[in-house]
């Protein structure tokens, strides 16, 4: 009997969530039948159970997988304007506390400008409604810092939203001495993101597991479909201003070759004319000419 395939279950994770975002589903289902083919049931069966990303949580993926460097420029930009804006709370004094969120923004926007590349390039271009989402998870993840949010590994599945205001009000209370206190502050305890765990237990039988996903699956796959209905009606929208345009270029192009034709004709109508006109001025010329010479001929015969 042959030896069962050696199966490097985080290779295979980041394989799926680097796959096409139509692909996810039957990429997973591959990766669930080749575990359980080589005996590893309760692997293929928490694979299995993986909900699809949403879509804005896809892109995010992709950013960690083909934009690194910029993923990476960004979180720590973020970083840099959490520690000023802790220090702000804690009373101390920060120097370019301004040209720090604004570098923080520009980091911002080449992610975003990434991101709707990546959309294009998947044929579903960012609506208006996912930019924003997608855009709200991004200020997520760098609110929560560059060390938490390392531990998506690039297999984020859900949106994120930033800490509330709980978090806030925890991280400003740490900032402050305690009366008569002069040691510094405690640190706040910092606030842990979502994270994914592959195969945690939640209480569900395999089955409702399963049917959970699906429908996270297929309400993932309905608002990508509703953002390419809005984009695609937008096309087309703007496909018929086009063929608005071009038919009244048409029809200007063809008045002009209408009126061309008519200037033409007049002018052959009137060149004709004339050459009629010459025409029978010349009949009229040899006739009198003919007439002349017999006259001639007459007075000649006479004498």
């Amino acid at each position: 009997m042959a030896p069962s395939p050696v199966i490097n279950l985080d290779r295979e994770l980041d394989r799926l969530f680097q796959a096409p975002f139509a692909e996810f589903v039957g990429t997973r289902n591959g990766v669930a039948a080749m575990l359980r083919k080589a005996g590893r049931a309760d692997e293929s069966a928490r694979i299995r159970g993986l909900a699809k990303p949403s879509y804005t949580a896809w892109l995010v993926n992709q950013l960690y997988w083909n934009a690194r460097d910029v993923l990476d420029a960004f979180l720590k930009a973020s970083d840099r304007v959490r520690a000023a804006d802790q220090a702000l709370l804690e009373g101390r004094r920060v120097a370019g506390h301004a040209d720090l969120v604004t570098a923080r923004a520009l980091a911002l926007d080449q992610l975003m400008t990434k991101a709707s590349a990546r959309a294009a390039e998947e044929a579903t271009p960012l609506s208006p409604a996912l930019a924003e989402r997608l855009k709200t998870t991004l200020e997520a993840i760098g609110a929560f810092g560059s060390g938490e949010a390392r531990h998506a590994r690039g297999r984020l599945q859900e949106d994120l939203d930033p800490p509330g205001f709980a978090a806030f009000a925890a991280l400003a209370s740490g900032a402050k001495q305690a009366p008569g206190a002069g040691r510094k502050p405690a640190p706040a305890a910092p606030v842990e993101p979502p994270r994914l765990v592959v195969g945690r237990s939640v209480g569900l039988d395999h089955d409702a597991r399963q049917a959970a996903a699906d429908a996270r699956a297929a309400l993932h796959e309905a608002q990508a479909a509703a953002a390419g209905a809005q984009d695609a009606s937008t096309s087309a929208i703007e496909a018929e201003r086009k063929a608005r345009l071009a038919a009244d270029a048409a029809r200007a192009r063809l008045a002009e070759v209408e009126r061309t034709v008519k200037s033409a004709e007049a002018e052959a109508a009137a060149t004709t004319a004339a050459f009629k006109a010459r025409q029978a001025e010349a009949r009229k010329a040899a006739m009198a000419a003919a007439a002349a010479e017999k006259a001639l001929d007459r007075a000649r015969g006479r004498h």
